[in-house]
Order: C-alpha cells, then structure tokens, then sequence
C-alpha cells in the first residue's frame, strides 16, 4: 500500500503531465488517508510520532553526511578535475557529495519520502554545510611553532553564525519548494537567493520583535526602576547615582525613559555627559552629548551660518549657544563671584592680623606697666644671656650684621654697668625695630631677640660664706631684698611671655610678616595675588587660620572672582565669552588641595561640572571640520538672505531651505536622545550570506 508521502508525489508528477483525471483520484486518495489517519485514536497517532523518531534522525544524519559533502566540493571539485585530466581518469572518479550520498545508503540511513521532506533535506543540508564552513575557517591550525587560521577570509565565514545558519535555511527552504513546485533552474536559483537574504534577516527581525515586546513589557517604568537602570548605567563611569540632586534625578528621567523603555543599549559616557548638562543647567545638543566629531561639525557651522542670516527662524542653535553661555557665567555668580572683590578680602586678612597683633602688643604694655611699678624693676638682673647673643651671632657668622648702636649699649652692660629689667625691656624694643627692615640686619636682630626672650635673666643672688656674722637686722634686710627681687622678677616674667607671645606671632608665618612689614608687601591687594589667589595650599591654610572660619566668605567670593575674570577675561557679564581652556587652567593653577580648603564638596562639584559641560559644549575633537572662519557660513547666510528676495525663485527655494536648518537643528541637533545610545556595528547583508553561499556553491559543484 502506498504511503501519504508517495501518493503526494505521484499527485505532484500527473499535474505536470496535465493527467487531471489521475490527479483527481489521487488527491481523493490523500484525502482518504488524511481522513483515516485523522480518525485514529490519539494514542495510536502518538505511537505514530514516537515510531517515527528513528527515521528522522536518520534522515537528519543523511542530510548532516550530504550537506558537509556537498560544501567540501568547493575545495575538493577542482582538485578532482586537474588530477582527472592528469591521470586520464576523467568521469572514472565521483565528487565527495556523491560519496557522502553513497556513504549514507551503506549506512542504511533512510531517503527523503514526499516534497515537504525532501524541502526540509535541501534546507538542513544548507545548514549543515554552513556550519562546517563556519567552523573551518574559525578553527586555528597548529603548523610547527605558530598558530595560522584556515580559510581565505576567516572572519568573513566565521562571523555572524546566527545570520548565516538562518540564511542558510531560509535559501534551503525557498530553493527546495521551488524545485518541488516545478520551478527551473532559474526560478530555483532567484527562489534560493531570496530565501538566503530573507532568512538573513530573521535574526533581526525576532531581536527587533523582541525589543518591542520588551518595550510594550516595560511602560510605565516606576520611578525606582528608572532610578536602579540609570544607577547602573552611571555606575561604569564612577558616577555614584545616589549623591545626585533629586532636580537633576527629575531631568534625567525625563530625558531617559523613551531609551530605557525600550531597553536599548545606552552608551555610559554619553549619559554621563547629560547627567553633568543638567547639574549645571545647560541646554544640550546631540554633538554635545555624543561628541562625534561629524554631528559636530555640523551643529557648529549650522549655527554660524544662522547667525548670520537677517531671518531670526534660523538662528535656533546660535540663541542655545549664547544662553549656555550665560548660564555658565551665571552658575559662578550664583556661587559667589558677583560679591568677590581681591582687594577687600586682602583687607579682611590684614584687618584680621593687624587685630591680633594689636591685641598681644597691648597685653604686652599692660604686662610692662605692672612690672615697672615693682620694687626691683630697676635692681639688677643677669647679663650673661647677652654673651650668649654674641656667641651666637658670631658662630652664625652674623655679627657684622648687628646693628652697631645695639651691639654698643649692650656691651655697657657686660663692661659692669647694671642690667636692669627696664635696659630689657629697651633692648627689646631696640631688636624689635631693626626686625622689621628685614635682610641680613634683620635676621642678625631676631636671632638675638630670640636668646633673650627664652633666657633665665634671674640674679645671683646673695652669697654668704658662713665665715661673716649675720645679725637679725642684716637678715631681715637680706629677706626684704630678696622678697622685692623675687616680685619684680615674677613681674618682668610675665612682661617677658607677653614680649615672647607678641613675636612669637609676628614671626609665625610669611603672611604675617608680611603684612606687619613696612613693604609694598603689606597692600591688601598684593596679599591677596600673592596669598589669596595665588597662594599654596599652605599658605591657604594660614589665610583660614588668621581670619577663622566665620570670615572665609570673603575669600572664597574673591576667588570665584578671580575664577570668573579669567573665564571671560576681565569683560562683563553681558558681552563676555566663556572660555573653557581659561577657566579650567584657573582651576588647575589654584588646585584641589587649595580648592578643597576653601569649598564644600558641593561647591566644588558645581565648579568643576561648569568647567566640564563648558569644554563639551565648545570642544571639537579630531575629525571635526567647523568652518572658525566664519567664511563660509557668513556667505551661505547672505544667500538665504538674497534668495528670499528674488521673485519668483525665491518664494520657492527659500523657505525649502529654511525648513532645512529647522528641521536639523530643532528635530536633530535638539533631539539628544540619539546621542545617549551605545554605537552599534554595523554588519554588512553580505558578510551574513557567506557561509550559505559557499554552501549553496558547494551543493552547485555537484554534477
């Protein structure tokens, strides 16, 4: 009895011969056994499908066999035929497809039954031989010492093995049922063809079906799984999601979601880049965000070429570029640079020390004054420490540097004359004025200043031998005196740490001194360019310390200012231009050790997002081409201008061009979301039909 598949082919033979009453009784036949088979219990259909499982992985082998035969004939054919005309064994030798055949019916395998089996053995074999082509010219080949890679264009075989195996059945499936049909040589080659590129695009059209499903599965994402997909997306640039302002979160959600809705690939960096556009308030355009050097060139020039165009419809990106521009000018004032002024916080710091210093020097009179009314302020005290200045005056090499009035009274007190806590107290005020001059003089001075104020300047005192009688009186006389020294010299000590203290701070940093100097050094406006605006992280250090934190605001605004002028250079905020090089060189010149000293974590965030969105808004990396001069746009833009007023013509291209810029610059420069998406490469169609048209070659190469 004949089978469902035989009787179909038969069906398919008597309508090429055009016997309609033979096909007639067939297609009865068919429908009989359909019918029988469909009338069967569903067990007995299932045993049916299980019996038949063998038979298919036979038939599925058989394929496997024939296709890897069939795809090696690219190699082996032209072999055979030049050892054929060699050997004189031509038409004595059969090509490899015709031995894989062979093979298969020695094995026992079983043979394609009906046009749907045949259809899907023509499409497996493509499959099949794709994948051997796949994987040989992947495969690395191991030639002595060194690895070589087989094939004439690996990667060309090898890449893509989803698109080329889906290729591969879509020209098995199309060249098969063309052949079943009764299709020529012709029509079975262009059916192959459309079925290879068809199948090709498979991949892409599930992944794109996918994508939208995911899309339609995603809307309406809450606003913590918006916030978790953008953490995670600027988490790969360091950027630490949580710390960012909940205005910004706001935009940047905004901005996002379309993206992440349909979970598209986003590319780290860019939305790095909006996230700092909206810290700081600035408009972007998609160069900007994605900073591809084309979108640039082209955003930078349409901008100049509506800049000079008398059509205000056209001036859409240049009115971006000079509001950012503000914006920029205006983030610093609203830290603080309107109310910075170098002069007045140079007057905030000496008005600080000049305050202290008064403070110590008069604690210091009153310490004088309570001295000299002591009984002992005018009784001798040690004049040994003024040998020790001279010791060490001369091991230093400084003497001939002292001050010949000074070294002259002090050398009276070490030829007898007595040295009394008032000639310290002179001695003092003589050292303290020949300090100030500074230069060698000076240093001479404070060296000597320095041994007195730590030397012990306390009496002998009275010695008695034990051999000299003392009687009640002489001893009460004794007490007395030693009771007066000991008053007076706990009087001058104390006069002496307030001597001490004021010096102490007077010679405490390079700011003080030079604030307390008589130089052009101690202007306000010099101390702050010297301390202030350019000072060290140190000698910033020493600013907070004398004006205290509840007076750093000055300070602070007078670097913004400074900040600020670079930035523009020195022009007002109406007409000034932001310069990105200017202003982030400021900031690298003041430093972050000295910067961190000064602002808040917040503050400098600010300061540093405004120098960043400043550089990729007016940056143009290698490969951009914007016309700087200004030539080419300006002519371009008078010609709209004159076009417009031609009759006729005008009426008719004008506005044409006009919506040209409009179109690009509103729907495409402003349009930024484009710029947020991660590059994708982008396969040639026919780099995915390789292997299948090797393939298909092969299967050809049969005779």
């Amino acid at each position: 009895m004949a089978t469902l598949a035989e009787l179909q082919d038969a069906l398919v033979n008597a309508d090429k011969a055009g016997d309609k009453e033979a096909a007639r009784q067939l297609a009865d036949a068919i429908v009989a056994m359909q019918g029988e088979n469909d009338a069967k219990p569903a067990s007995v259909r299932a045993g049916s499908v299980l019996n038949d499982i063998p038979r298919q992985l036979g038939l599925t082998a058989r394929y496997a066999m024939e296709g890897l035969g069939n795809s090696a004939q690219l190699l082996t054919e032209p072999i055979r035929y030049a050892t054929d005309r060699l050997t004189g064994s031509t038409g004595k030798t059969v090509p490899v497809g015709v031995l894989a055949s062979r093979g298969a019916d020695w094995l026992g395998l079983p043979k394609p039954q009906g046009a749907n089996e045949r259809v899907v053995g023509e499409a497996t074999k493509l499959v099949a031989g794709s994948g051997g082509i796949m994987g040989l010219a992947g495969a690395p080949v191991k030639l002595g010492a060194r690895t070589f890679s087989t094939g004439i264009a690996p990667n060309m075989f090898s890449s893509n093995p989803l698109q080329q195996v889906s290729s591969a059945a879509g020209a098995g499936l199309a060249g098969g049922a063309s052949k079943e049909a009764g299709g020529s040589d012709a029509g079975q080659a262009v059916a192959t063809l459309v079925g290879g590129v068809v199948g090709g695009k498979a991949p892409d059209i599930a992944g794109g079906a996918a994508a939208l499903a995911k899309r339609l599965f995603n809307a309406g994402m809450t606003q913590q799984q918006l916030d978790v997909k953008i953490g995670e997306v600027l988490r790969q640039t360091g950027v630490d999601y949580s710390q960012v302002p909940e205005r910004v979160k706001q935009s940047l959600r905004l901005e996002m979601a379309g993206a992440l809705d349909a979970n598209k690939a986003l590319n780290p960096a860019a939305v790095s880049r909006l996230l700092a556009f909206q810290e700081a308030g600035v408009t972007p355009t998609r160069g900007m965000i994605s900073q591809n050097p084309v979108q640039i060139t082209n955003e930078q020039n349409l901008a100049k070429i509506g800049a000079n165009s008398a059509d205000e419809g056209l001036s859409g990106l240049a009115l971006i570029q000079n509001q950012n521009n503000a914006r920029l000018i205006g983030n610093l004032n609203t830290l603080g640079a309107d109310r910075g002024n170098a002069n007045r916080a140079g007057e905030v710091v000496t008005s600080s020390v000049l305050g202290r210093q008064a403070g110590l020097r008069g604690a210091e009179t009153a310490a004088w004054d309570a001295a000299k009314t002591s009984p002992g302020y005018r009784q001798p005290i040690s004049a040994h420490p003024l040998s020790d200045i001279n010791a060490a005056l001369g091991e230093q090499g400084m003497m001939p540097f002292m001050n010949p009035a000074i070294s002259k009274y002090m050398e009276a007190f070490q030829n007898g004359q007595p040295f009394t806590p008032q000639d310290y107290r002179n001695l003092m005020s003589m050292l303290s004025r020949e300090s100030a001059k500074g230069g060698n003089e000076g240093a001479a001075a404070s060296l000597a200043s320095r041994i007195l104020r730590q030397a012990d300047l306390r009496p002998a005192g009275f010695v008695n031998s034990g051999n000299s009688p003392v009687t009640p009186s002489m001893a009460a006389t004794i007490r007395g005196a030693d009771n007066a020294a000991a008053d007076s010299i706990s009087a001058v000590n104390r006069a002496r740490e307030a001597t001490n203290a004021a010096y102490t701070y007077e010679e405490s940093s390079p700011l003080v001194r030079s604030i307390l100097s008589d130089a052009r050094t101690s202007d306000p406006a010099r101390i702050a360019k010297s301390y202030i605006i350019g000072g060290t992280a140190r000698e910033a250090e020493d600013v907070i310390r004398q004006v205290g934190p509840q007076n750093i605001g000055p300070i602070k605004d007078a670097v913004l200012n400074h900040l600020k002028e670079k930035a523009i250079n020195k022009a007002s905020d109406e007409v000034g231009k932001f310069s990105q090089s200017a202003f982030n060189k400021a900031l690298r010149d003041i430093g972050d050790e000295k910067l961190a000293l000064l602002f808040s974590q917040e503050e400098l965030r600010a300061l540093r997002v405004n120098g960043r969105v400043a550089a990729l808004m007016q940056v143009q990396p290698v490969g951009s081409a914007v016309n700087n001069s200004n030539s080419g746009s300006l002519l371009l833009g008078r010609g709209i201008d004159w076009l417009n007023k031609v009759p006729v013509v005008g009426p008719m291209t004008g506005p044409a061009l006009k919506n040209i810029q409009i179109s690009y610059g509103n729907n495409q420069a402003q349009r930024i979301a484009p710029g947020l998406l991660a590059d994708q490469e982008a396969i040639p169609a026919w780099q995915k039909l390789m292997a299948p048209g090797a393939a298909i070659g092969g299967l050809l190469a049969a005779p």
